[in-house]
C-alpha cells in the first residue's frame, strides 16, 4: 500500500514537475523529446505506442503556434472522452458533453480568429485531434514486462545540446507512464482510469498557479467549464449505475 500511494505522489510530482519544463521551453519541443517516452513503450507496447507516438508527434508540432494554457488545457478532454465513450454511458449524455466541449473550443477558435487569443484555430484542431488519440491509445494501453531503457538515454544529446528544459519534459512524460504502469500491478490499479481526471487538472493548475505563467481569461472560463461538464456526467452515469 505505502509502494501505490508513493507511485501516486510520484505521478503528482512528475506532473508538475513537467507542466513547468514545458513552460519554461515556451513549448518548443523537438521532436525527440515527444518521441522518447512512446519509444519507452516499444516494441511490447504494440498499436497502443504508435498511437501514443502519433498523437504526441502531432501535438507537439502545433506546440510553439499555441498558447501554453490552451494546449494544456485541452488534456482536459480526456474525462470527457471517458465519460462519453463509456459503454455505460447513454448516447444523450454523450451527445451533452461533447456539444458542451464543442461550444466551448468553436468560442476559443473564434478569439484566435480575430486575434485575440493566442495560436490559430487549425493548430487548436490538431490538438484536439490529437489528445484524442492519447486517449485512445492510453484506453487500450496495457501494462507489459520487460520496457526497454535505451531511448530515456536519448535525453543526453538534448541535454548537451541545451535544451534541458526539453529534456527534463521527456523525462518526465517517460516516468508518468512508468508510474502509472507500476500503479497498474498494486492495489490501487482500480485508480488508473482516475488519473485521467486528476492529472489533467493538476496540469492546468500548475499553469494558473504559477506567476510567470499567463493564462487568458477564456482558456479559463473554457477549462472550468469543460471540467464542470466531466464532473456532472460522471455524477450522472453513477447515478445511473445506482439505480440500476
Amino acid at each position: 500500500m505505502l509502494y501505490a500511494a508513493l507511485l501516486f505522489i510520484v505521478s503528482i510530482m512528475l506532473t508538475i514537475v513537467g507542466i513547468s519544463a514545458l513552460g519554461q521551453s515556451q513549448g518548443d519541443l523537438p521532436a525527440l523529446a515527444l518521441a522518447i517516452p512512446a519509444l519507452w513503450l516499444l516494441p511490447q507496447g504494440g498499436v497502443s505506442a504508435w498511437l501514443l507516438l502519433i498523437g504526441l508527434g502531432a501535438y507537439g508540432i502545433v506546440l510553439p503556434e499555441q498558447s501554453l494554457a490552451l494546449s494544456v488545457s485541452l488534456f482536459m478532454m480526456i474525462p470527457i472522452f471517458s465519460v462519453s465513450f463509456s459503454p455505460k454511458s447513454p448516447w444523450q449524455l454523450g451527445a451533452l458533453l461533447l456539444s458542451i466541449v464543442l461550444a466551448m473550443d468553436v468560442g476559443l477558435m473564434a478569439l484566435q480568429s480575430e486575434g485575440k487569443l493566442a495560436g490559430t484555430p487549425t493548430a487548436t484542431i490538431v490538438q484536439i485531434i490529437a489528445v484524442g488519440v492519447i486517449w485512445v491509445a492510453l484506453r487500450s494501453w496495457r501494462a507489459v514486462e520487460g520496457n526497454t531503457w535505451w531511448p530515456v538515454f536519448l535525453v543526453v544529446p538534448l541535454w548537451v545540446g541545451g535544451m534541458e528544459h526539453a529534456a527534463l519534459v521527456a523525462l518526465c512524460v517517460t516516468g508518468l507512464l512508468a508510474t502509472l504502469q507500476g500503479m497498474l500491478n498494486t492495489s490501487l490499479k482500480e485508480w488508473v482510469p482516475r488519473m485521467g481526471w486528476i492529472l489533467p487538472a493538476i496540469g492546468f493548475a500548475t499553469i494558473v498557479l504559477i506567476p510567470w505563467f499567463e493564462v487568458p481569461n477564456p482558456v479559463l472560463v473554457a477549462w472550468l467549464l469543460i471540467l464542470g461538464g466531466a464532473l456532472l456526467g460522471e455524477y450522472l452515469l453513477e447515478d445511473q449505475e445506482e439505480e440500476v
